[in-house]
């Protein structure tokens, strides 16, 4: 009956286009009251939401044999023709910790388009370090891709910064604080304790003319959720941003909350992982009938595997689940860090009389990471520079690398295009930089539709 109802849902929603982007004619859906003004009437308080697993899950990620590697902090898109478009923190490759894949699951994730890589960081600016945590809404036209970023080398003090672009693979342009381009400047600005983790994990929901914007805060306070709005009609919707407080309290064990609308129940569910990374891990669900505030509601335990952490639901583009429609949870796990699978769950909803939160009542399961073999031909997905920040002194050698989803970098020889950088302070022959002047300079590099940039440091003797 179910897949009935969403046959015909899916009929009538590409009937209305609310906006067409990407080559491959990518038609979201979305939830129609959301995007006209019209919100769904809260739901009826005295139930409680139910989210149950089920299946066992499948690996939609799984580590490289030799090196190892991980996609953590799924934030996953429902679209059209029943596809889910997957977005996850990745290795980072030369200079920086993170950055953010994408590929495109079918067939309730047994098949997946070749992974690329949407977001990553930009060389000398505030967000060098990592773009990491997406959370990806899509309304107006545009992906925003919502991430955390920091300028401090010990991974604290962090901020939410925000791109976007035309389609879900990129290329993505910045927020910089009054527009976009390519000098990123935070969405949420954390001022607390540097020493502390700060603020980051971001998550959207689209509700009418509003965007809710949730996201972590750990400070010397503990881990909280907070929420701020914006104004989903502006093009610049982050200078709107307004702090709304915080909307779930000391998560204590628990990490970031992914928040979606369930439009048939009337509230905003919210799940996070709890004892994460311990064999007594779970899923944590929360609910919300205004956005602003919410109570615990459930845990998905039976069926998870073990040591599981940063999770993530599916919904529309717009934040929204609606009646039929097909529901995912994923998180990454595994006992060896920085070694995960990425596991991928169809999951059902409901409603209880009374909240199930007590984790003991059920059992997840242990699963082994299994890690897959090595490409005979590897799958490229970026390319780096092996130094983000090269300094020269009159001469100097530009290598690139060319970066695959095993985590293996192998020199690329030849076919490396320069641009973008100043021609009075460098000249670039093949792989050579001749400093011509003192100063520095961005320099983009592209190799079969790959790019990356990197800042020259010039010194003339």
């Amino acid at each position: 009956m179910l897949n009935i109802l969403y046959s015909i849902l899916k009929a009538l929603t590409l009937c209305l286009t609310v906006f067409g982007v990407g080559s491959a004619g990518f038609a979201p859906l979305n939830g129609a009251e959301s995007l006209t003004g019209k919100v769904t009437p809260p739901g009826d308080s005295s139930k409680y939401i139910r989210l149950e697993a089920a299946d066992g899950g499948i690996d939609v990620y799984r580590p490289g044999r030799v090196k190892g590697g991980y996609r953590y902090g799924p934030s996953m898109i429902l679209n059209a023709d029943g596809s889910v478009d997957y977005f996850s923190a990745a290795v980072g490759t030369c200079g920086e910790w993170d950055f953010i894949s994408y590929f495109r699951l079918y067939d309730e994730g047994t098949t997946r388009t070749k992974e690329t890589v949407a977001l990553k960081p930009t060389m000398g600016t505030e967000d060098a370090f990592s773009t990491c945590d997406p959370g990806v809404v899509a309304f107006g036209g545009w992906y925003y891709i919502g991430y955390t970023s920091t300028m401090d080398s010990r991974g604290t003090d962090n901020n939410v910064y925000v791109a976007r672009s035309r389609s879900p693979e990129g290329p993505y342009e910045k927020w910089d604080g009054s527009g976009w381009g390519t000098e990123p400047r935070p969405l949420i600005e954390y001022t607390g304790d540097p020493d502390a983790f700060g603020a980051g994990e971001p998550s959207f929901v689209v509700m009418g003319d509003t965007l809710y914007i949730y996201y972590s805060l750990l400070d010397e306070n503990g881990v909280t959720t907070r929420v701020a709005t914006a104004d989903a009609t502006d093009e610049n919707w982050p200078a709107t941003v307004t702090d709304r407080g915080t909307c779930i309290p000391d998560k204590r064990t628990g990490d970031s909350a992914d928040v979606k609308y369930a439009d048939e129940y009337g509230r905003f569910i919210a799940v996070f992982t709890s004892e994460r990374f311990s064999d007594d891990s779970y899923v944590s669900v929360w609910e919300s009938f205004d956005g602003l505030s919410f109570r615990p509601a459930g845990i998905v335990r039976t069926d998870t595997a073990k040591k599981l952490h940063n999770c993530g639901i599916s919904g529309r583009a717009d934040g929204h689940i609606c009646a039929g429609d097909p529901v995912y949870l994923s998180y990454a796990y595994g006992s060896d860090w920085g070694i995960w699978a990425t596991r991928l769950h169809r999951v059902t909803l409901s409603l209880s009389d009374e909240p199930e939160t007590d984790p003991s009542a059920e059992q997840n399961r242990d699963v082994p990471v299994v890690r897959k073999k090595e490409r005979a031909i590897p799958e490229v997905i970026t390319i780096a520079a092996k130094n983000p920040i090269l300094d020269v002194k009159t001469l100097g050698i530009i290598t690139v690398y060319a970066f695959d989803s095993d985590t293996f970098l192998t020199p690329v020889l030849s076919g490396v295009k320069y641009s973008g950088y100043d021609t009075s302070l460098i000249r670039i022959d093949g792989n050579c930089v001749v400093a011509l002047g003192s100063g520095s300079t961005r320099v983009t590099a592209e190799w079969n539709g790959y790019t990356c940039d990197f800042i020259v440091n010039a010194k003339k003797n």
